[in-house]
């Protein structure tokens, strides 16, 4: 384990000269120490001020009769930071909508997370946050950081997320925050108009000192809507890897943070392996989300303006039935049988509790991951695979991705002894440490 600050980059070695890239970029504090994620996640209801056409969720944002389409209430939102914060454990929190910054109850929610200890973080657009005064409202609530989407560069970033001028907005607000010392990273959906542009979104990276970037696969989650993802802009992984080798590249030699999500290991070269992040390498990056507390909030009366909350549950025996479970029935079925669900929760509590002493925590989550990566999204291995050292921890190729271009990208590492950790490659990474949590400086 290291702990050092990223340095600098001298102004000089930026593609352009401008007041905002004189400045002294922000020092961070690093590691390599490596625990299961602590972070939980909040969705306030799909209501956004931009038609992103990558989005997970356009269905029910365009949607304005979808039971997620509607922000739910401040209290019901505190009532799940709540849960997360003293039933689950965790000290950070991702909020997100829709578009959180235009939710009306947004500052005094961060208020409350900062006061029960859950730091946090919003997911954002950046639109909103381009008003005069916006993020100085922000900052004296509390805010943690924000998690910029940087979807391209001018024309294309206004294309993709479907508003021209997005983009100006969204640079006013990243300089805003330059000049207010807030911490930010950047959120990169790599659809294929964008895949060209993946060096200069590192470059604005290195120009403005984003914490770190995420470069995300162009893959499905949840009820993405069907016909929006086409051979016309879903870019082949092969087609992908000189672009995002030479902006990791970049951010490297900044010394920024750089993250690639859910793309085979054997499209990295060996030098940027530590930095792809497969299901089973998730859970332990210390800026993503819990699995635990992860299962719970996902249930959709977790994200719906109206109606309670589903009970709570481990993650373990039983608690994937209870995740599955038509989340309404089961809720109706604990009001009217309040014994029985007591008892029934008590049980699976301690037996998932009882399984992960019995196998370990760290296995339970590893278990959840092949579970999410091959049950639920269906990722698929080639043949091929089966000769890699890395099959066993490298989820393959998204089902949906498989149905599109195949598996044939599918390239073996050979040169290395079978391999079974998933913290093999990224337990190398050096890793941002908010500096409210100093318990990952140990």
């Amino acid at each position: 384990m290291t702990i050092e600050k990223a340095h600098p980059v001298p102004s000089g070695s930026l593609p352009e000269e401008t007041e905002t890239s004189k400045r002294p970029l922000r020092e961070y504090t690093k590691t390599r120490k490596r625990s299961l994620a602590r972070r939980g996640v909040l969705w306030l209801g799909q209501t956004c001020n931009l038609r992103c056409y990558f989005c997970y969720f356009l269905n029910r944002i365009s949607d304005n009769k979808h039971p997620e389409h509607d922000f739910m209430t401040l209290d019901k939102a505190k009532e799940i930071c709540r849960t997360l914060r003293e039933y689950y454990g965790n000290t950070a929190i991702d909020i997100q909508g829709g578009e959180p910054t235009i939710y009306p109850g947004i500052l005094d929610l961060i208020a409350y997370c900062r006061e029960i200890g859950l730091h946090p973080t919003l997911i954002t657009n950046g639109i909103y946050l381009a008003k005069p005064g916006a993020l100085e409202k922000f900052k004296e609530a509390g805010i943690r950081d924000f998690l910029v989407s940087l979807h391209g560069i001018g024309d294309i970033h206004d294309e993709v997320v479907g508003r021209k001028g997005a983009y100006e907005k969204i640079i006013a607000s990243i300089e805003r925050m330059v000049e207010l010392d807030v911490p930010f990273r950047f959120n990169c959906t790599m659809s294929k108009p964008v895949v060209p542009l993946l060096p200069e979104i590192a470059r604005k990276a290195v120009q403005y000192g984003a914490g770190a970037v995420n470069f995300i696969a162009f893959n499905p989650f949840s009820d993405q809507e069907t016909g929006i993802r086409t051979h016309e802009n879903v870019p082949r992984y092969s087609d992908i890897t000189p672009q995002l080798t030479e902006a990791m590249d970049i951010l490297g030699e900044a010394g920024i943070e750089v993250n690639v999500r859910f793309l085979p290991l054997c499209m990295a070269e060996e030098r940027h392996r530590k930095n792809f992040y497969n299901f089973q390498q998730l859970s332990y990056d210390l800026h993503e989300w819990d699995y635990q507390s992860w299962l719970w909030t996902e249930m959709q009366p977790q994200r719906m303006k109206d109606g309670g909350l589903t009970p709570v549950f481990r993650l373990g025996p039983g608690g994937r039935d209870i995740h599955l479970a038509e989340p309404h029935e089961f809720i109706q079925w604990c009001k009217s049988h309040p014994i029985k669900s007591w008892m029934y929760l008590t049980w699976q509590r301690n037996r998932a509790l009882w399984r992960q002493w019995r196998v370990g925590k760290e296995a339970m989550y590893r278990e959840e991951a092949m579970t999410r990566a091959k049950g639920d999204l269906k990722y698929k291995h080639h043949a091929a695979c089966s000769q890699c050292a890395l099959r066993n921890i490298c989820d393959g190729f998204h089902g949906d991705y498989a149905d599109f271009h195949g598996t044939e990208e599918a390239d073996p590492i050979t040169t290395i002894p079978a391999v079974d950790d998933p913290l093999y490659y990224v337990q190398h990474q050096e890793k941002i440490v908010e500096e409210e949590d100093k318990s990952w400086a140990l």
